[in-house]
């Protein structure tokens, strides 16, 4: 008769007309039952003042971090009591999981997540790991990826780290604005305010840095305002919002107003996106004819850019047109100019740049079908 057990059945004929009886699932809910249980307990475990009883044999059979606690020659082989520096309830779900197989993760707080997550590392449960990364990768939200940044630095989760950041990078006009944004230890704020791809407009992030250096009065500010980048305001921010906060010298705001007003040498923050189309037709915020009636498209982000596709609709005559890009329609640059003899696609390929308007001159009658910008590799 075959030992193995897939379902909760009785027993029943398979296709081999063999017989099974399969109670695995109450076996299941029998192991669970006994998970912090006092019955046949041979060990205790001592965590923040309180004794959790287990089952040497289930927990080395688990795990090898255990077998090798419990079983292999350490003090802790012959003693009844274990006092564990770890955190308490954290521990409570993976001996949850080791006796159960299950870890319910939907109810519990980020930082009960993370610690369980480390927990599963040291205890090298490579299927809680890689369930609590997929779980955290799946439900990022403004609301929670800077308290996740912030515990995954302390704890050095690199990976999640990574992946905190290039969510932030992609979310930074909203995240900026948040609450927990403000909450940010010093470090990870300037790691964020370091970033090119830290893409919000710099007037949020200046109140939203003032707002951290009002929750953190004992920090030494200097070091933060340094990263914020004054030449990325406008004149009217500059003297109306950044001089009356007193937390720049008047030289350091008339170097950035001269260079706002020549828009040289500008250290912009850009959006990066994975996909290769990042400013099509449906990532557009608007399309307006400016006071010149010349077509503008202007971008939902400022978008780091090197590859633009225009297709026009005009008669049977040639025409000729020039692309201008710009980053705030103060500064325009051409990044191209043709002749075009009928209606067709047409491509410009330019040095990368930072762009959030583009600008299309051309004959009256011309209609743009359609434009996408693209940054290429």
């Amino acid at each position: 008769m075959s030992s193995q057990a897939n379902k909760d059945t009785s027993s029943s004929p398979n296709s081999t007309n063999e017989y099974i009886i399969d109670y695995s699932g109450s076996l299941v809910a029998d192991m669970a039952s006994l998970c912090m249980n006092e019955p046949y307990s041979d060990v205790e475990f001592l965590v923040e003042n309180q004794r959790l009883p287990g089952h040497r044999l289930v927990l080395a059979t688990r795990s090898e971090y255990f077998r090798a606690l419990l079983y292999g020659g350490l003090a802790e082989s012959n003693q009844r009591e274990v006092p564990l520096e770890v955190p308490l309830e954290a521990f409570k779900l993976i001996l949850g999981y080791l006796y159960s197989g299950k870890m319910p993760l939907s109810t519990l707080d980020v930082d009960t997540i993370i610690d369980v997550l480390d927990l599963a590392h040291l205890y090298g449960l490579q299927a809680v790991e890689s369930g609590i990364g997929k779980y955290l990768q799946q439900n990022l939200s403004v609301s929670n990826v800077c308290t996740i940044l912030d515990v995954a630095r302390r704890k050095n989760l690199n990976q999640r780290a990574e992946e905190c950041l290039n969510f932030i990078d992609n979310n930074g006009s909203d995240i900026v604005k948040h609450d927990s944004f403000a909450q940010l230890p010093k470090e990870s704020l300037e790691e964020l305010l370091r970033r090119d791809t830290f893409a919000a407009l710099e007037i949020d992030i200046f109140r939203a840095v003032c707002k951290w250096r009002d929750n953190h009065p004992s920090e030494d500010f200097k070091t933060v305002a340094a990263l914020v980048r004054l030449p990325l305001l406008t004149v009217q921010q500059l003297v109306q919002e950044v001089r009356p906060s007193g937390l720049f010298e008047p030289d350091q705001i008339f170097n950035a107003i001269g260079q706002v007003d020549t828009g040289k040498n500008l250290t912009y923050r850009v959006v990066v996106l994975p996909e290769k189309n990042v400013a099509s037709e449906k990532h557009l915020a608007r399309r307006f004819q400016d006071e010149q009636n010349h077509i503008v498209f202007e971008l939902r982000n400022l978008f780091a850019i090197n590859f633009i596709e225009l297709i026009f609709q005009y008669g049977s005559y040639s025409i000729r047109f020039e692309v201008h890009v710009s980053c705030d329609q103060t500064h325009w640059n051409c990044v191209g100019s043709k002749s075009v003899y009928e209606t067709a696609t047409h491509y410009l390929t330019f040095k990368q740049r930072p762009v959030r308007y583009i600008r299309i001159r051309t004959a009256p009658t011309t209609n743009v079908l359609s434009l996408t910008a693209m940054y290429e590799k």
